[in-house]
C-alpha cells in the first residue's frame, strides 16, 4: 500500500529492475547465509550461531534497533509475519550470559496514550542489576521535537542524569502536543556500559470522555399486563355436555341455535382492588371440526356478556355439565337483550369494534375491542373476577362455523384475553419507575470550556418514553410496558463525545423480572413457575401422585 516497502524503498537496498535486489553495501553488513528447509509448510527455521553471526552483528548496534533482511534465491520461501494468528513470529533469542543488562520497561503513561497537560510525572520499572548488590541508575531524556535516529539519544535532552529511582518530575506540558522520551540505563556490575532504552512517546490531544450509562436492570410493573386464555368454555346445543372438545359448534337458525360459553378467571385482578382497565381485547379464532364450516363475518357473529343476575347460570358454571336444561334464566331463543341478563357486546353496540381478520374460512381472527367491552369486564372484576361470554350465530338460515377452544391442541386457536388493569392504589399509574444513573469523567480538554455536557436519549424499546430532564447524568424514566428497553448516556466536551448505554427490562411482575436476569435459575420444586413453592406447587404434584408412564407400570 501507499508508503509500503518495496525493493527499490527498502532499507539497505538500491533501486534495480523488477525482482532484483542490489544491497547498498555502504549501509548494510553481510552477516551470512541462512539456510531454509525443503520440509512442507509448516517448518520452523532456526540459525546456527556458529554459521550466522548474528551476536556479532548485534554487538555493534548503537541504539538498540536492528533491522534484518532477508533476501532469498529463486525459490520462495514465505515467513510467518508478527502478525500471524497461528504460527511463531520471528524471534530473536538472545544467548545466557552474565553480562547482559535489560532495559527499562513498563513506562507510564504507555506508549502513544494521550494523557491530559497536567501529568507531572513519568514513571518505569528498572531492571534487577546483574550482580547482586549493584545498583541501577538511570539518565532520562525527554522532549517534543521528532527523534533523530542518527543522533544520540534520538536528539532528545537530558531531563535528570543519575537517577536510583523510577521516576522524575516532568516540566510542564503544553496541549496538544506530542513528546518523547527515553530512560538509558547503567548498571554498576558494568561501570563503563549504558544500555540505551527504547523510545516512548505519549500526546496532550484531547481524549474524549470516558462514559458510563451504568448497570442493566431489571424491573417490573405495579399493574397487571394479561394475556390469558380461558379457563372454562363449552356450547350449549342438547343433553350432552359438550366440554373438553377441541371446537364450540355456534350455529344459528330460525327456531334454533347452538352457542358458545366462553369463562375467563380474573379473580386475581379483583384481589388488587378497585382499578382502571386498558388495552383490553379478546380474540377468537374459527377452526375445523363444528357441524358446519360456513364463512364468518360480522353478520353472522355477535358477542355478549353474562350479567351476574338472581336466575342466570351462575358465573362458575362446569364445562363438564352445562347443558340447556341446567342453564339459567339467560338461555332463551332469541335472547332475551331486554331483560338486563345480558350485556350486548356486538358490533352494533356504539363503543365495540368487531372486525373480521381473514378471509371467513379456518384460522380466521375476530379480534373484538373497545369500551363496552371494557366496561362489562370492570363490572365482573369489581363483583368476584368471573367473566362468561356468549357466542351466537344470528343469521337464522343454519348457517354456522367452530371457534377454537382452550383445549385446542393450536395456542393460536384458544380463547385469548388481553388487557391492562391498573389499581387506584398503584405509584406512578403503575408504571416501573427507573433511575438513569451514569458517569463520565475526562482530561480536561479543550480548555475552554474544560467540561462536559450529557444526553440521555432512548434507542429502542416497546414505546417512546420521556426523559425529564436529559441533560443530567441521573435522571428518572416512567417505562409503562413490558418489553426491553435501551438508553444511552452521551458525554461531549466541546470537541469529541462518547457514549454507553444500558438496558432496562420491565417485567408483567417480579418473578418475571427475575427470569428474565442473567443467571436466574429456577427453584426444581416450582412447578408452576411463580418464583416460589407454595401449597399451589404441592397440589400439581398431588394431582399426579403415583401416575405412571413407565412401560412396566401396574
Amino acid at each position: 500500500g501507499t508508503g509500503g516497502i518495496t525493493f527499490n524503498t527498502a532499507p539497505g537496498l538500491l533501486p534495480a529492475a523488477a525482482g532484483q535486489w542490489v544491497r547498498d553495501e555502504t549501509r548494510t553488513v553481510s552477516v551470512g547465509t541462512f539456510q531454509t528447509s525443503s520440509e512442507a509448510a509448516p517448518v520452523i527455521l532456526t540459525s546456527n550461531p556458529a554459521d550466522l553471526d548474528l551476536a556479532g552483528f548485534i554487538a555493534t548496534d548503537t541504539n538498540g534497533l536492528i533491522t534484518l533482511l532477508m533476501i532469498g534465491g529463486d525459490d520462495e520461501t514465505e515467513i510467518a509475519t508478527k502478525e500471524h494468528d497461528t504460527y511463531m513470529a520471528p524471534t530473536l533469542v538472545l544467548p545466557d550470559s552474565n553480562d547482559i543488562v535489560a532495559r527499562a520497561y513498563d513506562p507510564v503513561p504507555a506508549p502513544y496514550s494521550t494523557v491530559p497537560p497536567s501529568l507531572d510525572v513519568l514513571a518505569w520499572t528498572n531492571p534487577e542489576p546483574n550482580n547482586p548488590g549493584e545498583t541501577i541508575t538511570c539518565d532520562v531524556y525527554f522532549g517534543s521535537t521528532e527523534p533523530n535516529l542518527a543522533l544520540p539519544n534520538y536528539g532528545l535532552e537530558l531531563l535528570a542524569a543519575g537517577l536510583t529511582g523510577n521516576s522524575v518530575a516532568l516540566p510542564p506540558l503544553e496541549q496538544f502536543k506530542t513528546y518523547y522520551w527515553v530512560v538509558n540505563i547503567y548498571d554498576s556490575s558494568f561501570p563503563d556500559r549504558v544500555v540505551p532504552g527504547f523510545l516512548w512517546s505519549f500526546n496532550t490531544f484531547n481524549a474524549p470522555p470516558v462514559v458510563d450509562a451504568g448497570d442493566d436492570q431489571y424491573v417490573w410493573l405495579n399493574k397487571a399486563v394479561v394475556s390469558t386464555t380461558s379457563d372454562a368454555d363449552t356450547y350449549l346445543r342438547d343433553a350432552t355436555p359438550r366440554g373438553g372438545l377441541e371446537y364450540m359448534d355456534i350455529r344459528g337458525a330460525s327456531t334454533w341455535a347452538f352457542a358458545g360459553y366462553v369463562r375467563f378467571d380474573l379473580s386475581a385482578l379483583a384481589a388488587m382492588g378497585p382499578g382502571t382497565l386498558e388495552n383490553v381485547t379478546l380474540t377468537l379464532t374459527k377452526v375445523g371440526g363444528a357441524s358446519r364450516n360456513d364463512v364468518v363475518n360480522n353478520d353472522r357473529f355477535a358477542l355478549y356478556g353474562l350479567n351476574n343476575v338472581e336466575g342466570n347460570t351462575p358465573q362458575n358454571w362446569s364445562e363438564a355439565g352445562l347443558i340447556p336444561d341446567n342453564a339459567g334464566a339467560e338461555w332463551t331463543f332469541p335472547l332475551d337483550l331486554e331483560s338486563g341478563r345480558l350485556t350486548n357486546l356486538d358490533d352494533s353496540v356504539e363503543g365495540i369494534t368487531e372486525t373480521i381478520d381473514g378471509d371467513g374460512g379456518v384460522g380466521t381472527k375476530i379480534i373484538v375491542s373497545g369500551e363496552a367491552l371494557a366496561n362489562f369486564l370492570k363490572s365482573r372484576i369489581d363483583d368476584n373476577g368471573l367473566a362468561t361470554f356468549i357466542l351466537v350465530c344470528p343469521a337464522t338460515n343454519d348457517k354456522g362455523y367452530g371457534i377454537g377452544t382452550k383445549e385446542n391442541t393450536d395456542p393460536d386457536n384458544r380463547p385469548l384475553l388481553t388487557l391492562t388493569y391498573t389499581p387506584d392504589s398503584a405509584p406512578y399509574s403503575g408504571n416501573a419507575v427507573v433511575t438513569l444513573s451514569g458517569e463520565a469523567t475526562d482530561d480536561g480538554l479543550p480548555d475552554p470550556p474544560a467540561a462536559m455536557t450529557y444526553k440521555w436519549t432512548q434507542l429502542s424499546g416497546p414505546v417512546d418514553v420521556i426523559i425529564v430532564p436529559n441533560d443530567t447524568l441521573e435522571t428518572t424514566v416512567e417505562l409503562p410496558a413490558v418489553g426491553t428497553y435501551v438508553f444511552q448516556l452521551e458525554a461531549d466536551d466541546g470537541q469529541l463525545s462518547a457514549a454507553d448505554s444500558v438496558q432496562i427490562y420491565v417485567g408483567i411482575d417480579a418473578c418475571d423480572a427475575a427470569q428474565n436476569a442473567p443467571g436466574y435459575e429456577p427453584i426444581l420444586s416450582d412447578l408452576n413457575n411463580d418464583c416460589r413453592v407454595t401449597l399451589l406447587d404441592f397440589m400439581i404434584l398431588a394431582s399426579e401422585w403415583l401416575d405412571c408412564n413407565s412401560l412396566d407400570c401396574p
